[in-house]
């Protein structure tokens, strides 16, 4: 018997309840392009507080809503940074006979777009009106851009700054949290063009803004002493690359992580068609399992390291096997105190939650960190020439990789030379394997260095001299 139907008036409590789903703000939901947000959390927990400070906030320019009301002495490094912004900004806008007013309306009539850019919570229990974001957007845009012309041009006279804090500020300019809009530099470069009355500059800007980007691309993946072999006019982009880059990026950091790629990746259907990632469907899950074992693993497969010398891409992986002794060829990176907060601010922009492309720096990095275990590995990549870093040892290297190594997300999918170095290394006794590691342990206990070289040549004339003379020694006796 079906029970009859009793309408009840809702509660005071369930009434409020029901207020805060159909309020529910939905401005957080992915949009078309990544927002501006801060660390994810799952990053930011995997180092202690002075750690986090030193890789993800900035220690001398602080640009942008996220660290605009830090709380700061008047002798700080980042009071400094606020003093410097506005001469670069009164300068920047001067070089067009100082049209304040023009460039600040020109913001302000695009600060909604720019609000947009960032997500909601960044502006939550703020009191800023319209009036005051377009103010530190015009002086953060301003500075930000002359900076970038004095440091390509290396014209720092006159502007009382050491190369070390000019190094600190580079740093900064590419951290997650310390994004302004690159929408936000256009509307600046727009206005200097017109001011000036020279569209040329909007091209000569866009130059400046690429070269720049590149000088920290080359810093991770060109040692100092390689550095003057890198040609800096960036011939490794194609025809189909460039007009690929003519998108606008979202901020300088998006645009670095495109130059690291190359080209900007594709989206495109993926299929498993190497098998090399074993799929079992139980119900409705997937489970996925994938290894191809830490250096000294591979290196007794007869397997050796070596560093790309053209590098098209960052990630960029080859697997030569046609030789007796197979190859793996990865691009050289160097890890130094600068470096490292690029890398980890571009493992945060690809966990951001809208971030829609591959993640292949974090699938990078998880490959790293698969060949990386403890210090002999990263000795063993150091000789290679893959591996350059000036964090004071080996151990400090390997400990960064097991750290981060919990919250990395592979999409190995992106590596296929991978496959190839899982089939070989699952094929312990195929003939190629095994001739490889036979003439690995050759390689390595007689020509390891030139001493063991002489040393095996010495004793291997001795050995022939002796064979000689035993000979002549026995055809001797034979004789009447």
């Amino acid at each position: 018997m079906a029970s009859d139907k009793i309408d009840s008036p809702l509660t005071e409590v369930e009434s409020g309840k029901l207020k805060l789903l159909k309020e529910a703000n939905t401005d957080s939901l992915p949009s078309n392009k990544p927002l501006i947000r801060r660390v994810p959390n799952r990053l930011s927990l995997c180092y202690r507080k002075e750690d986090g400070v030193r890789y993800f906030q900035p220690t001398s320019v602080a640009i942008g809503p996220l660290n605009h009301q830090r709380e700061t002495n008047k002798h700080s490094r980042i009071q400094r940074g606020e003093e410097c912004k506005l001469k670069l900004a009164k300068v920047f806008i001067d070089e067009c006979n100082g049209k304040e007013e023009a460039f600040y309306e020109n913001v302000k009539k695009e600060i909604k777009s720019l609000k947009d850019c960032y997500c909601f919570y960044c502006f939550q229990g703020q009191k800023w009106t319209d009036e005051d974001l377009a103010f530190m957007f015009l002086v953060d845009g301003c500075a930000l851009l002359l900076f970038i012309v004095l440091y390509v041009d290396d014209a720092w006279e006159g502007f009382r700054v050491t190369q070390g804090l000019v190094g600190i500020a580079e740093v900064d300019f590419f951290l997650l949290e310390n994004q302004l809009p690159y929408q936000l530099l256009k509307i600046l470069i727009d206005s200097f063009a017109e001011a000036s009355k020279d569209d040329d500059l909007k091209r000569l800007f866009k130059k400046y803004i690429t070269a720049f980007v590149d000088k920290s691309f080359f810093n991770l993946t060109a040692p100092q002493q390689h550095r003057s072999q890198v040609d800096h006019s960036q011939p490794h982009l194609s025809h189909e690359q460039q007009k690929e880059e003519e998108e606008d990026p979202v901020h300088l950091l998006d645009l670095l992580r495109t130059r690291l790629m190359g080209v900007k990746s594709k989206k495109k259907e993926w299929t498993n068609k190497s098998g090399w990632l074993r799929t079992e469907m139980k119900g409705k899950r997937s489970r996925y399992r994938y290894s191809i074992g830490n250096v000294k693993e591979l290196k007794d497969h007869g397997i050796r390291f070596k560093a790309r010398e053209k590098v098209d891409s960052f990630t960029e992986i080859e697997f030569d096997d046609r030789s007796c002794r197979p190859i793996l060829r990865l691009a050289p990176i160097f890890l130094h105190n600068t470096t490292m907060p690029l890398l980890l601010n571009l493992m945060a922009y690809e966990l951001c939650p809208d971030f829609k492309e591959d993640c292949k720096i974090t699938s990078h990095l998880s490959v790293l960190d698969s060949l990386i275990d403890n210090s002999e590995d990263v000795k063993e990549l150091r000789d290679a020439d893959v591996l350059h870093h000036g964090l004071g040892s080996d151990e400090a290297v390997a400990e960064l990789f097991n750290k981060i190594s919990s919250i990395l997300v592979p999409s190995l999918k992106m590596h296929s030379e991978l496959s190839r170095i899982h089939e070989y290394c699952s094929k312990k006794s195929h003939l190629r394997n095994r001739r490889a590691r036979f003439v690995a342990k050759l390689t390595d206990t007689y020509f390891s260095s030139p001493w063991s070289v002489w040393v095996f040549l010495g004793a291997s004339a001795t050995l022939i001299m002796t064979v000689i003379q035993t000979y002549n020694s026995f055809q001797g006796k034979k004789l009447p």
